[in-house]
């Protein structure tokens, strides 16, 4: 019996399906493809000469090259893209792997620079929804990050990623003091320095109405700076991670005026001081991954973060800080983390978790608890 296939080609009915397409299910498709490759379609026939050049989502995501063979290529597509035509996404993920730090700690031709530049006012101008921007410390640094991306009116989730697995020391890629983004509902921050005003704090987040999700990952203040302020009336999602690596021995004080906050993440080693709120009256979910590094007044700044959680619902946290927590009403849910990776769940092991949770649950009887190791086992009580 003939296939499908064959029976088609013999009766003459082998059209180009693909081309049949409308264009924008042709560009949908481009999206799952390699930049490289969706231009590469150019040569297939006049119909699909000038198609890329209507693409609304761009991911440049490549290894770097010392010829500079791949900025060219960047500038090559915002050049050639279709000005009339609104930008919905841009992703610009530079790789550099670990072999390659030295030549890139030596390049003094600041090309990267130049061409994260281009790719930011090129979002800015062009009315990005969704900015995605990652690039490791050394080889962008003392950058100024271009205005025009702080007062985009278009923008409702901007990414500033400046580390890197390899990465290490303090980041000097200045934030900017206030911001101008009014549809703004996603800001995730990492390895960035803010500004701070005359009074010594950092509080460039209250002028966005729609902010929801924040994310601050190993920051720095200006020096002498004394505190980091978050006052947003709408942001219901907070993650704050610090780096002693990154802080060294600065210590700053976290104020928080997020009344509808309703889930707390802080992650890293100490370097907060004991943290100035509001009241966090829609407060659920609380997270702690946290590492002693003993520091002085380290637990009594730990308790203040901890009874910030005091109601939540659901919890998750290291297993070393069980016998730092206070006790909690509200909870139905406890996630304990074990840095263990073995897979025997020693009996004395067990018994220890279980008496730490038992008085941390002593006002919470019906909350479920899940113990969770690194080797993929759960056990719950």
């Amino acid at each position: 019996m003939k296939s499908q296939s064959e029976t088609d080609i013999q009766d003459g009915n082998n059209a180009d399906r693909l081309s049949d397409l409308p264009n924008h299910l042709l560009l949908h498709i481009f999206e799952f493809m390699n930049i490289k490759c969706s231009i590469q379609t150019c040569v297939l026939s006049k119909r699909w000469k000038d198609l890329w050049k209507s693409l609304t989502n761009l991911t440049f995501h490549h290894s770097r090259d010392r010829s500079g063979t791949y900025n060219k290529f960047v500038s090559h597509i915002l050049s050639g893209r279709d000005d009339s035509l609104p930008l919905h996404k841009l992703i610009y993920f530079p790789l550099t792997s670990k072999k390659k730090i030295r030549y890139f700690l030596q390049d003094s031709s600041n090309s990267s620079k130049t061409t994260l530049l281009e790719v930011m006012k090129y979002a800015a101008s062009h009315n990005v929804e969704e900015l995605t921007t990652y690039a490791g410390p050394w080889l962008i640094k003392n950058f100024e990050l271009p205005h025009s991306i702080f007062h985009c009116h278009s923008l409702t989730s901007l990414k500033l990623d400046f580390g890197h697995p390899y990465s290490s020391g303090r980041s000097k890629i200045m934030f900017p003091k206030s911001l101008n983004l009014p549809a703004l509902k996603t800001l995730h921050l990492s390895f960035l320095t803010f500004f701070t005003s005359e009074n010594g704090c950092a509080e460039p987040f209250s002028t966005c109405k729609m902010l929801s999700t924040l994310v601050i990952i190993k920051f720095c203040l200006e020096e002498d700076a004394q505190s980091l302020c978050i006052f947003n009336s709408n942001i219901s999602s907070l993650k704050v991670a610090s780096d002693c690596t990154i802080m060294g021995d600065h210590s700053y004080e976290v104020v928080l005026c997020t009344p509808k906050l309703t889930s707390l993440t802080i992650m890293g080693c100490y370097s907060f001081l004991t943290p100035s709120t509001c009241d966090l009256n829609f407060l659920e979910e609380g997270n702690i991954h946290y590492r002693f590094c003993n520091k002085p007044l380290e637990e009594l700044v730990m308790i203040g973060w901890l009874h910030l959680l005091a109601n939540v619902k659901k919890m998750t946290l290291k297993f070393r800080a069980l016998n730092r927590f206070p006790c909690f009403v509200r909870l139905k849910s406890l996630e304990v983390e074990l840095e263990s990776d073995s897979m025997i769940f020693d009996e004395i092991i067990r018994g220890k978790v279980r008496e730490m949770v038992t008085n941390l649950l002593q006002k919470s009887l019906h909350a479920r608890v899940d113990i969770i190791m690194k080797a993929g086992l759960t056990f719950r009580y």
